[in-house]
C-alpha cells in the first residue's frame, strides 16, 4: 500500500443508551479497503493521481515535468444513533397506537367496570337486560314508523332506569 497508494474506509458506529452513564457508550471502528474491487483493473491500482508542473527555462521555451503522486486516503463515516427513555413521549405513543387500533374504548370499559365507584350504575346502563320483547314483523314496522306509535310502544326498563322500544306489557301498568 506505501508503493501503490490506497483508500481505507473507516467506518465509525455509535450506539448509545443515554439512560446509562456515558462511559458506556463507546464507538465500533471498522475498517475496509475501498480500493480492492479494482484489483484487477487494468487502470492503475492504488489511489494516485497525475499532475503536470509547468516552467519556463532560460532560454524562453516552455517545459513540463508530469508527477504521479501516490497517497493513501482515508474516507471516515461516521452514524449512530442515542436514546434517553422519557415517560411523556411514551404515553403519549402508548395512547396513539390504542387508539388507532380501538382499545381506548376497551381500557376505559375495563376501568369503569372493575375499578370505578360507579361500577355498578355503569353495568346496569351499559348491559341493560330486556326482557318479553316480542319482535313484530317487517311490515307492521314498516307502518308504525310516526312518532305517536314509537312512543306507545316504549317500555320502562326496572333495571337502568333507560327506555327501551317494544311491546308494552299491560300487567307492568
Amino acid at each position: 500500500m506505501s508503493s501503490k497508494g490506497g483508500e481505507i474506509g473507516i467506518n465509525i458506529n455509535w450506539k448509545c443508551n443515554l439512560d446509562y452513564n456515558v462511559t458506556y457508550c463507546n464507538p465500533n471502528y471498522f475498517f475496509t479497503r475501498l480500493d480492492a474491487a479494482f484489483e484487477n483493473s487494468v487502470a492503475s491500482q492504488g489511489y494516485n493521481f497525475r499532475f503536470a508542473k509547468y516552467y519556463q527555462s532560460e532560454d524562453g521555451t516552455e517545459h513540463r515535468t508530469l508527477h504521479k503522486a501516490k497517497a493513501i486516503r482515508f474516507e471516515i463515516i461516521v452514524s449512530g444513533n442515542a436514546g434517553k427513555f422519557s415517560t411523556v413521549p411514551f404515553l403519549i405513543n402508548l395512547v396513539a397506537a390504542f387508539t388507532s387500533v380501538g382499545l381506548a374504548t376497551v381500557f376505559c370499559d375495563i376501568i369503569l367496570l372493575n375499578f370505578h365507584k360507579g361500577a355498578d350504575e355503569y353495568k346496569a346502563k351499559k348491559f341493560e337486560e330486556v326482557s318479553g320483547v316480542v319482535s313484530e314483523s317487517a311490515n307492521n314496522r314498516l307502518y308504525e314508523g310516526s312518532q305517536r306509535s314509537i312512543k306507545a310502544l316504549e317500555k320502562s326498563s326496572n333495571d337502568s332506569g333507560t327506555f327501551s322500544i317494544g311491546r308494552q306489557d299491560p300487567s307492568n301498568q
